[in-house]
Parts: C-alpha cells; sequence; structure tokens
C-alpha cells in the first residue's frame, strides 16, 4: 500500500504531465486547423481570381498557457467570412472550426481516458 505522500507525488506528477498533454493536443489541433482553413480559403473562392494573399494572411498563434488562435489578417476576410449587403458570405473559416472542435474534444477525451 501506497503512502499517502507517494500517492500525492504520483497526483502531482499527473497534474504536471497533463498539462504537457494538453497542449500538444492543442498544438497539432491549430496546426491542423490553420492548414484546413487555408485549403477552405481556396475553395470558397470561386468568384474573382487568386492571388494566394488569403492563404498567407491565416496565421496560428500561441497566445497563452494551453490556448492557440487561428486568425486571418487579410483586411476582407470578415467580408468574405460574413457577407455584406452586396455579397452572400463565402464562409472559409466556421466550417472547419466546427469540425476542430468536435476533433479537439475527442482528443482530450481520448487523453483523459
Amino acid at each position: 500500500m501506497a503512502s499517502m505522500d507517494d500517492l500525492i507525488k504520483r497526483f502531482t506528477k499527473m497534474n504536471n504531465t497533463i498539462d504537457d498533454k494538453v497542449d500538444n493536443v492543442l498544438k497539432e489541433n491549430s496546426e491542423e486547423f490553420q492548414i484546413e482553413t487555408k485549403k477552405s480559403a481556396r475553395a470558397v473562392m470561386k468568384k474573382g481570381y487568386w492571388t494566394g494573399n488569403l492563404s498567407r494572411m491565416i496565421e496560428n498563434t500561441k497566445t497563452s498557457h494551453l490556448k492557440y488562435e487561428i486568425t486571418s489578417n487579410a483586411h476582407y476576410s470578415g467580408f468574405l467570412e460574413h457577407g455584406t449587403r452586396y455579397m452572400e458570405p463565402e464562409t472559409f473559416m466556421f466550417p472547419v472550426y466546427e469540425k476542430f472542435t468536435k476533433q479537439v474534444r475527442a482528443d482530450l477525451e481520448r487523453l483523459i481516458n
């Protein structure tokens, strides 16, 4: 039978390693999210011409502990994503977000179990 001190040490070690494992899951998913968002941006651009600027402006950034953000810094991203009164939306980010929300949840559940 393990002593209370041994159990506390084991719980502390589990706590320290779980952060690293969760961060790794989030990092891998954010990198995939960025790649998929770039592909999605290319796929929705059916009007006009494609210069690749929208894809180049999609960034993956770690903003704090266990927090990653995928952003598009192209000044017209919001117009494409949400549309305007003159054009329908050409959503390139939200469908990928929905997919990866489910994937991250499944990956974290798998990690816990």
